[in-house]
C-alpha cells in the first residue's frame, strides 16, 4: 500500500509539472475522419472540411456512390511544431500518412499551408480509399499514376479544379525524359538492399504513372480517343493474371508504340485539366474534449507505431493517477518495461488488477503483450513457462472478445501461437483479423509472408500480390516479388 501511494505522489508531481503547459485536446469526427488535434476548433474544422471535399472529389471522379465508410481514417493535427517533429524527425514538412496496426492515420500540423499543402497526404488517401472501394489489385502504375492524379486537387470555393502537374514531381523530367510505356506496364525486378539511390528512377516512375494515367483518363478532352472504358477492361484483365504487354492492342486497338506517340504529343501540348463542382462540406462536425490519459494513450500509442519508445514513456508517465484510463496507461508502461526486460511494473498492475478484474479491451491487449514480451525472451534462453504463454492467450483472447475490430490484439495472440508451433490456431486468429480488415496493408503483409514461411505459396499468393501493388517499401515490394516468382 505504502508503495502504492508513493507511486501516485511520484505520478502526481510529474503531471503538476507538464499540466500547466499542455493544451486542451479535442476529438472531431466527421462523416469519414476522426480528427485529434490541440488546434483551435476554427482551424480544425477547415481542415476536417477540406478532407471531407477532397473525398468526395475522388468518389466523383471515379463514379463511385457517396456513401460512409466502414472504418474512420484518424487525423492527428499538432499546434506545436516541436511537438510535431518529435515523431516526424521534420517540422518543416506539411503532414505525412502511415500504416499503423490500427489503421492508416494521418499526421500533419497547423499552419498556412493547410492539410492541401501537402499532395503526400492526398496520394495516399487516394490509395486508402482505392482499397477500401475496389475488390480489385491494380498494377503499380496505375495506382501510382491515379493517385499523383488526384493529390494535385485544387480546392476553390465551389469548385475543385482535377490534372494540373504536381508540384512536388517538377524535378522528375529535368535532366531525364519519361519512363516508356512499356517500362512502366513491366518495371524491372527490384533488388533488395543493392545500396543505391534510387530516388531519381522512383521520382520519375511517378511524374511517368502520372502523364500515362493522365492521357488515358482526361486526355478525351483535348480531342484525343477517349480510353476510359478501355483502360477500365485493360485493369481487369491484368488484375486476372493477362500479361500486360500482350493484351495491350487487344485493349486499346493500337500497339504501345502508338500510345507512346500519342501520349508524348499530348504531354507536348496544353494538360487539359478537370472541374468538378464540389460544394463545400456542411454537415456539423461534432468535437469532445479528451481527458488527460486518453490523450497521452493516444500519442503514446502513435510514438511505438513511429518506433520512439522513449517518446511513448514520457507521454504515459504524465498520466494521471488513478484516472479515467489509468489502467491502460499503467499496462502501456508495463509493456515499454517488459521490452528493456524490466518485469517488475508489469508484476504490480497484475497483482492490482486481480485474476477476475474488469478490463477493458485495451488492458488485454496490453496485458497479453506483456507475457508475450516475456514468454520471447525466455525462448531466447531456449526455455519455455507454461504459464506465461496460457497468460499471454487468455488476454488475447480476451482482447479480441471485447475489441473485435482492435488488431494489435489479434497480432499478440496470433505471435503467441506462433511462438507455441501451432501454425494453425495463429493462422485462424490471422485470418479473423483479415475478416474485420481485408485492406489492411501491414496485416496482408503478414499474412503473406506467413503463409509462404508455411510453404503454402499458392495460398500466400494474393496477399503477396496486394504487398508488391499497394507497399511504398522497396524492400517489402522485393522480398514478396522474389516468393511470388519462386526465388525464395
Amino acid at each position: 500500500m505504502r508503495s502504492l501511494i508513493f507511486l501516485i505522489a511520484f505520478w502526481l508531481s510529474a503531471l503538476s509539472s507538464v499540466s500547466a503547459a499542455a493544451a486542451e485536446w479535442h476529438e472531431y469526427r466527421s462523416e469519414n475522419f476522426t480528427v485529434y488535434s490541440d488546434v483551435p476548433e476554427r482551424r480544425v474544422n477547415a481542415l476536417v472540411r477540406d478532407l471531407e471535399r477532397f473525398r468526395r472529389t475522388a468518389l466523383s471522379f471515379t463514379g463511385q456512390q457517396e456513401t460512409p465508410e466502414n472504418r474512420h481514417l484518424r487525423v492527428f493535427h499538432f499546434r506545436d511544431s516541436r511537438e510535431f517533429e518529435q515523431f516526424t524527425g521534420d517540422r518543416k514538412i506539411a503532414g505525412l500518412y502511415r500504416e499503423t496496426w490500427q489503421g492508416p492515420i494521418i499526421f500533419s500540423r497547423d499552419g498556412d499551408h493547410g492539410i492541401t499543402g501537402s499532395g503526400l497526404i492526398f496520394h495516399e488517401y487516394v490509395h486508402h480509399l482505392m482499397r477500401e472501394r475496389s475488390g480489385m489489385t491494380y498494377p503499380r502504375w496505375y495506382a501510382e499514376g491515379f493517385a499523383e492524379l488526384l493529390a494535385s486537387a485544387e480546392l476553390h470555393n465551389k469548385t475543385v479544379i482535377v490534372g494540373g502537374l504536381p508540384e512536388w514531381r517538377l524535378s522528375a523530367w529535368a535532366e531525364q525524359e519519361p519512363l516508356s510505356i512499356a517500362q512502366l506496364l513491366s518495371p524491372p525486378p527490384l533488388v533488395s538492399h543493392n545500396g543505391q539511390d534510387n530516388s531519381r528512377y522512383w521520382n520519375n516512375y511517378y511524374a511517368s504513372a502520372w502523364l500515362l494515367t493522365h492521357y488515358l483518363q482526361l486526355g478525351y478532352h483535348a480531342g484525343h480517343p477517349d480510353y476510359r472504358a478501355a483502360t477500365a477492361q485493360y485493369l481487369k484483365a491484368v488484375a486476372a493474371g493477362e500479361n500486360p504487354l500482350e493484351v495491350f492492342r487487344e485493349h486499346f486497338g493500337k500497339s504501345i508504340a502508338e500510345m507512346q506517340r500519342e501520349m508524348l504529343a499530348y504531354m507536348g501540348a496544353v494538360i487539359h485539366r478537370h472541374k468538378l463542382d464540389i460544394p463545400e462540406y456542411t454537415y456539423s462536425i461534432p468535437r469532445r474534449e479528451l481527458t488527460d490519459n486518453a490523450r497521452l494513450f493516444l500519442l503514446a500509442n502513435i510514438a511505438v507505431d513511429f518506433g520512439k519508445s522513449t517518446l511513448a514513456m514520457q507521454y504515459l508517465q504524465q498520466s494521471e493517477p488513478l484516472g479515467l484510463g489509468w489502467q491502460e496507461n499503467r499496462t502501456a508502461m508495463a509493456v515499454l518495461e517488459a521490452e528493456n526486460k524490466n518485469y517488475r511494473l508489469g508484476e504490480t498492475v497484475v497483482q492490482e488488477i486481480g485474476e477476475y478484474g474488469q478490463i477493458s479491451h485495451l488492458t488485454a491487449a496490453n496485458l497479453a503483450q506483456y507475457y508475450l514480451l516475456r514468454l520471447q525472451a525466455l525462448t531466447l534462453t531456449r526455455e519455455w513457462d507454461d504459464d506465461l504463454y496460457e497468460s499471454a492467450v487468455k488476454y488475447g483472447k480476451i482482447a479480441v472478445q471485447m475489441g473485435p475490430d482492435y488488431l494489435p490484439g489479434y497480432r499478440t495472440l496470433w505471435t503467441t501461437y506462433q511462438l507455441k508451433g501451432k501454425s494453425e490456431e495463429a493462422l485462424q486468429i490471422m485470418l479473423s483479423a483479415y475478416q474485420q480488415e481485408p485492406n489492411h496493408l501491414n496485416l496482408n503483409i503478414a499474412l503473406g509472408f506467413y503463409l509462404a514461411h508455411l510453404g503454402k505459396h499458392a495460398l500466400a499468393r494474393e496477399y503477396l500480390e496486394r504487398v508488391v501493388a499497394w507497399s511504398h517499401s522497396q524492400d517489402l515490394r522485393a522480398r514478396a516479388e522474389a516468393l511470388l516468382e519462386g526465388r525464395k
